[in-house]
């Protein structure tokens, strides 16, 4: 009966444990990676507080052209549009796709440069599967950017076109 009972205990415990580490996965490295990063921390810190400048410059820059966009030719187009009786339901669909990809973009980089600051604040030589771990997530986090930036690119090259297409309605 003993034995029933820890093996239940036990399979609990193992299902306790997946769950989570769905919700909080730690990636296993290897011996040599965990001798680099403790080797190379020094370095790779240095790097990511490159990055981290970099990431900031651009999306400063980044961020004020889509506002421009948004403020300077998105809306106040629609605005005439609607001032004509020519309101464009394409147009105002993407100007609300845009606005809300825009708010995405900037709480995306927020938890990017958040996380960021938690990974560059790290000791990778005390711990450097954790900090590897991190920088996991520091790199998927990073990817969302960079799908951000697509989709306002989309939404900024379709909006090129429902504008071409109204001008030759018009």
């Amino acid at each position: 009966m003993k034995k029933k009972s820890l093996s239940l205990y036990i399979i609990i415990f193992m299902l306790i444990c997946q769950v989570f580490a769905v919700v909080a996965p730690v990636v296993a490295i290897n011996e040599k990676k965990e001798e680099l990063i403790k080797e190379r921390c020094d370095t790779i810190k240095d790097g990511l507080k490159n990055v981290q400048r970099e990431d900031a410059k651009v999306r400063v820059h980044l961020g004020s052209k889509y506002e421009l966009i948004l403020n300077n030719y998105i809306m106040p187009l629609n605005v005439k549009l609607v001032e004509k009786n020519l309101s464009n339901a394409d147009l105002v669909e993407n100007q609300n796709n845009f606005v809300d990809a825009k708010t995405t973009f900037s709480n995306d980089y927020i938890s990017y440069q958040q996380q960021l600051e938690e990974l560059v604040a790290m000791d990778c030589k005390e711990e450097p599967e954790k900090f590897y771990d991190k920088l996991v997530k520091v790199r998927q986090k990073r990817k969302t950017m960079d799908q951000d930036t697509m989709l306002l690119r989309h939404l900024i090259s379709k909006h090129i076109r429902l504008v071409t297409k109204l001008k030759e309605k018009i």
